[in-house]
């Protein structure tokens, strides 16, 4: 008979499994939530608008300025002294207005006192190409008043004492004779100033020169 065998020793208690730490959440950053943060930038481009639609307007009103307007470089004549421009000299020999009328096309619906002015300019030509100058139909007249106000004027050349004619061809070493002729205030006649551009082929590339007539 044999002996019973000895007792299986009892199985140690199982461990459970070791468990990882939790990872540490990220904090919460502080900040506009994104509907928030998109009434923000949508005011602060309402405010920047304006001025970006200025500075655009002010650039562009720049650009056509020295399109349309170039700058001017005016050559003021004393009275009774010479000038010279488009290759010539010029002079004015005489101004006398005609007798003023009343005109019915007033600003404002009344009546202005206005007279017509005359002004009688002595040019000499140095060679063919001032005379060609001259004799074109190029040549602005302007009368101003020195505190913005223009009035336009007509050129005519004078073929004799006596009559304008317009087939009195400047010549070189000639003097030519021309008559400035415009409507003004009459109580402006007497202070105005003459002035005078040079035709569009005689324009330099840089500053527009011109004379301006002291009355």
């Amino acid at each position: 008979m044999t002996a019973p065998a000895p007792p299986e020793p009892p199985l140690p208690p199982e461990r459970p499994a070791p468990t990882e730490p939790p990872e540490p959440s990220e904090p919460r950053r502080a900040g506009l939530r994104p509907g928030d943060r998109r009434v923000v930038q949508a005011l602060a481009l309402a405010a920047l608008l304006p001025a970006l639609l200025s500075i655009q307007w002010l650039d562009e009103t720049h650009i056509v300025q020295r399109n349309l307007e170039p700058r001017e470089k005016a050559t003021t004549v004393p009275h009774g002294g010479t000038g010279e421009l488009a290759g010539a000299q010029w002079r004015i020999e005489g101004r006398q207005t005609r007798a003023p009328y009343v005109s019915t096309q007033a600003p404002g619906g009344g009546s202005a006192d206005v007279t017509e002015l005359r002004l009688t300019l002595a040019v000499l030509p140095r060679d063919a190409e001032a005379a060609k100058a001259v004799g074109s139909y190029g040549i602005t007249y302007r009368l101003s008043d020195g505190d913005g106000h223009e009035w336009s004027a007509v050129g005519l050349r004078t073929g004799s004492a006596t009559g304008l004619t317009s087939d009195a061809k400047p010549r070189p070493g000639a003097v030519t004779r021309i008559t400035v002729t415009g409507t003004v205030p009459r109580s402006k006649a007497g202070s105005l100033r003459l002035e005078v551009r040079p035709p569009r082929a005689q324009r330099p590339t840089g500053p527009l020169p011109l004379l301006r007539f002291a009355p």
